[in-house]
């Protein structure tokens, strides 16, 4: 029973060491196939994983990538994988560069956090176009909207279920945040924290909702379900607002 009951540490310095042990089995089983191996996420930005849902993600860049490269990494991967929270992407350099148009936020944010743990920095020399970005940041934030609205209908009468979606649309209205930052400015705060402030100068949009929501998830206050539906309509109106915002953005190439 004790195999169905081990616990992934989340331990920061246990998950670096973790991870550099892959890195070292992953070099030692793929030798010269081996590009680069690269951490982002938010365990790269902040040291920690901020959320109980969040893992140590991890890309390796391979020269190929069949069924038998990835065999030879599957078990060091599953090992590890049992002891910490960790997600992993397999890409060639080739799979990066031709992708930008279909991933841009995503690899936007990769190639602004991340730390090269071995190999090449491949983020180095991508680029992603300013009007995919802006295209992706308008579906991703149109996305949020639709899906605030699906997960008011289903759970506008569950307390807990609304307050998770709450907290889970306000760190993906962050992420998003960032991205719309690049495209109409050029430049994001490093902090999240500052994140807000500098969109709703951009965008000229009340944002205080956010911090809001950010300082009521680390004290996990709860609130009457008339509360939060307060607090839900408030978010889900800047979601809206920025949607229609970022489509007015207009971009050079």
């Amino acid at each position: 029973m004790s195999l169905f009951n081990r616990v992934r540490t989340r331990d920061p310095a246990k998950i670096h060491n973790f991870i550099e042990q892959l890195c070292i089995e992953l070099d030692d089983q793929l030798g010269d196939d081996l590009e680069s191996i690269v951490l982002y996420g938010s365990f790269a930005r902040s040291g920690k994983l901020e959320s109980e849902n969040e893992v140590a993600n991890l890309l390796i860049v391979l020269k190929t990538v069949s069924y038998e490269t990835l065999d030879q990494i599957a078990g060091p991967i599953k090992n590890i994988g049992q002891k910490i929270p960790l997600g992993t992407m397999v890409l060639t350099r080739e799979d990066l560069h031709s992708s930008c148009d279909v991933f841009p936020i995503k690899f936007h944010d990769m190639q602004l956090y991340h730390q090269v743990l071995a190999g090449d920095d491949v983020f180095s020399d991508l680029k992603i176009s300013d009007n995919h970005l802006r295209l992706r940041c308008e579906q991703q934030l149109k996305n949020l909207m639709l899906r605030m609205r699906a997960d008011y209908l289903r759970y506008n009468q569950s307390n807990r279920t609304l307050y998770d979606s709450l907290i889970d649309a306000n760190r993906n209205l962050l992420r998003d945040m960032n991205a719309c930052l690049i495209v109409a400015s050029g430049i994001a705060p490093e902090d999240d924290e500052d994140l807000p402030e500098a969109f709703g100068e951009v965008f000229n949009l009340d944002t205080d909702i956010v911090n809001e929501i950010r300082v009521l998830s680390k004290k996990q206050k709860p609130l009457t379900m008339e509360e939060l539906k307060l607090q839900f309509g408030r978010l889900m109106k800047l979601v809206d607002d920025s949607a229609l915002a970022i489509d007015m953005v207009e971009v050079s190439w």
